[in-house]
């Protein structure tokens, strides 16, 4: 195994751009008209209303090029998905009558940037797209046009394309769409025969006139049931580990292993599950292990893609939904088949109005005392192979143990993200390639990180044999399961920790004393509050512990308060408390949520 800080160290000669000139490439469609946004569209909208300079409003990626390719090439390709697709043609008006405007005409920039003198080729492919991509990611274009895409030309006469990468906008599409962009621009950009627009496709605005329809409209009412369901048991974090130091920096790992691609298409062939399915299986018997918990329910993105006229869409269709694999008691195949169906079950219904959801979710939190952060805990950006595709021959023992010589982990620093772990599958062919985000590494360490991944790794590979017992499944994971002391206790889902509590109500409910106790008069989570100005009744209590949540992600408020007029000598005694005037759960009856 490998370990290495940066991916871009074993280059084979340094890159270097310089800026030529910035090509505006006319695109001509065969229509100009409006309609409201699709439930994608207002998906992306609603996320990025709360989170407008996230790093992933923009998406980057390397876009193929043959060996031999001309600016020329990829300026008359940029011309055939503009006008093949309107999602590269539309803007949007975010106001109050949301809706999305197709231009008949308008202009993609393509930026030519050319290499340092030097021998440049096919085999410098990788360093240079790396190096474009960073280049995209660091320099936004203000504008945030549909598609933005950039080359690298050799600095010879010929001004050959070594590499080209692509920024796209998060409301026009998502990663499915870039992945049928990326097979088109190969196809477009080394065969000037196929340069037309082709048939009509299904559009955005197409898509948006379905949604509407009562079968639709439905279907969106019966995922939000769903998530209804899911919502009110999802636990605040999923990896909440005792005896940590917060106020860390974010870091990523990624795992790089043919030997895992190889046994996870040996697990896939045998249980006949997807081979995204195996890959969750054992994240989630690593995670259960680790934190002790019998159950991960998870946020996790479905891509949406399973109608036929979907297939080929170019636009924004994922969202998140929620999946419940329940691990305990389960040898490996059987928690594959299980992840399989419950993953199946939750993209089933991971199409809904995003605003429906939100208000739905404020009032699940009110409830629950809590905070949601719907980041997945896993994003599957590694496309199932098609139909008909077979899984070729399948690896030997001998060649299972030949390729975990050539396992890598790279560790680099990343942008702060939204959840103690992450993990991004991102390769599934020739090498799994797995990131693992760490939102904070005083909570997660990068060694643990390594460690996850590892364990993760060393399932695969003995699944890849046979099938796994849970004991075999605890002995190769290797890591000790979270230990808590008696100030932890699992309510609502939730690992609590009463010391974070207790510095909730500090923080919220100052200058009144407060104290919280596990249990008291038949109530969970009781929390004894001296009056004043600030919070006399439960209700005015509860409304200042969830607006002080932000600042204590890992907490859950108290489920019962008590209002006293006075504190006593030793607010620990809980016999010591004076008659209390108010009591209450501080959560108004909720109306119904109308569906």
């Amino acid at each position: 195994m490998t370990v290495v800080a940066d991916p871009g160290q074993h280059r084979r000669q340094r890159v270097r751009l310089t800026p030529q000139r910035t090509i505006q490439v006319p695109v001509t469609g065969s229509r100009e008209a409006e309609g409201p946004l699709t439930l994608g569209q207002v998906n992306i909208a609603q996320w990025l209303s709360q989170v407008s300079d996230h790093f992933y409003s923009v998406l980057c990626v390397e876009l193929p090029v043959p060996a031999v390719a001309s600016v020329d090439d990829v300026v008359e390709t940029i011309a055939v998905l503009g006008a093949r697709h309107e999602a590269l043609r539309t803007s949007y008006d975010l106001g109050e009558e949301k809706r999305q405007l197709v231009a008949a005409s308008g202009t993609l920039p393509l930026e030519v940037c050319v290499l340092g003198q030097g021998r440049w080729g096919p085999r410098d492919r990788t360093s240079v797209a790396g190096t474009l991509l960073r280049l995209l990611r660091d320099n936004p274009d203000p504008d945030r046009p549909a598609m933005r895409v950039v080359v690298a030309v050799s600095p010879d006469e010929d001004g050959r394309v070594i590499a080209c990468a692509g920024a796209f906008s998060h409301m026009a599409v998502d990663h499915g769409a870039i992945e049928v962009l990326r097979r088109e621009f190969a196809e477009l950009v080394g065969d000037t025969s196929r340069r037309h627009v082709g048939t009509p496709r299904h559009q955005p605005l197409d898509q948006a006139r379905l949604e509407a329809t009562p079968a639709e409209r439905r279907r969106a009412r019966a995922a939000q049931v769903y998530l209804q369901r899911q919502t009110s048991k999802i636990p605040r974090l999923l990896y909440h580990m005792p005896d940590t130091s917060p106020g860390g920096d974010p870091l990523a790992v990624e795992l790089s292993s043919p030997a895992a691609a190889m046994a996870v298409r040996r697990v896939a062939t045998r249980t006949r599950a997807s081979r995204q399915s195996v890959v969750l299986a054992a994240i989630c018997a690593v995670l259960a292990h680790r934190t002790g918990d019998e159950e991960i329910v998870l946020p996790l993105m479905s891509g949406n893609r399973f109608d036929r006229h979907l297939l080929d869409y170019v636009g924004s269709l994922a969202q998140g939904t929620i999946a419940s694999v329940g691990v305990a008691g389960r040898d490996f195949d059987a928690l594959v088949a299980h992840t399989w169906t419950t993953v199946l079950e939750a993209s089933r219904h991971a199409r809904y109005d995003a605003a429906e959801r939100a208000r739905l979710d404020e009032r699940i939190a009110h409830e629950r005392g809590l905070l949601f952060r719907y980041e997945p805990l896993f994003n599957n950006l590694a496309p199932e192979p098609g139909p008909g595709t077979s899984p070729g021959a399948l690896p030997g023992t001998d060649e299972l143990r030949a390729a975990l010589a050539h396992t890598e982990l790279r560790w680099r620093p990343v942008q702060r993200n939204a959840k103690p772990v992450r993990f991004n599958l991102n390769q599934l062919d020739e090498r799994l390639v797995l990131d693992l985000w760490v939102e904070d590494d005083g909570v997660v360490p990068r060694q643990e990180a390594e460690s996850l991944l590892l364990a993760f790794e060393r399932v695969l590979v003995a699944a890849a044999h046979e099938d796994l017992t849970t004991a075999r499944m605890h002995d190769l994971i290797g890591l000790p399961t979270a230990e808590r002391s008696a100030n932890w206790l699992l309510l609502d889902s939730c690992r609590v920790d009463l010391r974070q509590v207790q510095a909730l109500l500090d923080d919220a409910l100052a200058p009144a004393v407060t104290r919280v106790f596990a249990e008291a008069n038949g109530h969970p989570l009781v929390a004894y509050v001296t009056i004043t100005d600030h919070a006399s009744t439960p209700e005015q209590a509860h409304a200042r512990c969830m607006a002080a949540l932000p600042d204590h992600p890992a907490v859950l408020t108290p489920r019962h308060y008590v209002l006293c007029p006075a504190a006593p000598t030793d607010p620990a005694d809980l016999a010591s408390w004076p008659a209390p005037r108010h009591t209450g759960t501080g959560r108004a009856p909720a109306p119904p949520v109308e569906l």
